[in-house]
Parts: C-alpha cells; sequence; structure tokens
C-alpha cells in the first residue's frame, strides 16, 4: 500500500521533470558540474528509494547486469549530446532520443510499480535498474566532457618574469 501511495506522489515530480526536460528540446542550454553531479545522486537515490519502499527483492545478477549495461549504453549516448563554449559557458545541445527513451523507461517503472500486481512490480525495478545506469553514465560522460571543453578554452597560464 506504501509503495503505491510513494508511486502516486512521484507522478506530479516526474510530470515536472518532463517538463523541464522538454523545455531543452531544440534549444542550447546550459550545462554546469553542479546540476550534472545532482543527476549522478538523484538516479541511484530514485532506485534505492523504489527498492525500499516496493518491498520487492531487487532482481539480482540481473539488476547488476543490467545498471552494468545501463552504464555503457548511457556513457555512449551522452555522446548524442553536442557541447559547445558559447561567452564563458558551456552549453548543450541535447538529443530528442535522450528525452524519449528516458521517459519511456523511467515512466514504465513508475507505473508498474503504482498500478501492477507484484510481478509487474519486480519487472519494473529491472527496468528501473537499466535507467539508473543509463543515467549515471549519460551524466558522467557529459560532466567529464563539461570540463574538457572549460580547460581546452582557458588560456595557457603564462609564465611570469
Amino acid at each position: 500500500m506504501i509503495g503505491r501511495i510513494i508511486g502516486l506522489l512521484t507522478i506530479p515530480l516526474f510530470a515536472f521533470i518532463i517538463w523541464s526536460l522538454i523545455r531543452q528540446v531544440r534549444r542550447p542550454s546550459p550545462v554546469r558540474p553542479g546540476w550534472t553531479a545532482v543527476g549522478l545522486v538523484t538516479a541511484p537515490f530514485m532506485l534505492v528509494i523504489n527498492l525500499v519502499f516496493l518491498s520487492q527483492a531487487a532482481p539480482g545478477a540481473l539488476g547488476i547486469a543490467l545498471l552494468v549495461f545501463g552504464v555503457g549504453f548511457g556513457a555512449a549516448w551522452g555522446f548524442t549530446a553536442r557541447l559547445s563554449l558559447r561567452d564563458g559557458r558551456v552549453m548543450a545541445d541535447r538529443s530528442v532520443l535522450h528525452l524519449v527513451f528516458w521517459a519511456i523507461s523511467f515512466g514504465l517503472t513508475q507505473l508498474l510499480a503504482t498500478f501492477g500486481e507484484a510481478w509487474l512490480v519486480a519487472g519494473g525495478l529491472a527496468t528501473m535498474f537499466f535507467a539508473t545506469g543509463s543515467s549515471l553514465g549519460t551524466n558522467t560522460n557529459l560532466l567529464v566532457r563539461q570540463f574538457r571543453v572549460r580547460r581546452s578554452a582557458t588560456p595557457p597560464a603564462v609564465p611570469s618574469g
């Protein structure tokens, strides 16, 4: 029962996240290391919250495999966002497919957790392992690339004297 209530409460949060991501589509948006780091923290946090409150067993080795596969997929997928430096800020042109893929995988998990039977919830948690890994891989890729873009734009230090 508590799992279903938590699932219902997360629907507005999910809608807000999707709305904010849709606003970024087709326009360059600034990328900041702090916000990218928040993505690295929130994805595993949401996985843990779902594991605790949904009272379902983690999918074991399958979950770990999906998490690792998701990290690799996300790291590769991160390259679909083009980064550039404009007026001293790192800007990202994000792929529309990233938004669609993330929304489907995360939304499927939340719907199954909220309205599904116990065996469907376990399947939803398996997809959440993949979505979490994908988010970790993508955000790590973007964080590393942000620092590279900033470093390449910084003029080399000129020795004094």
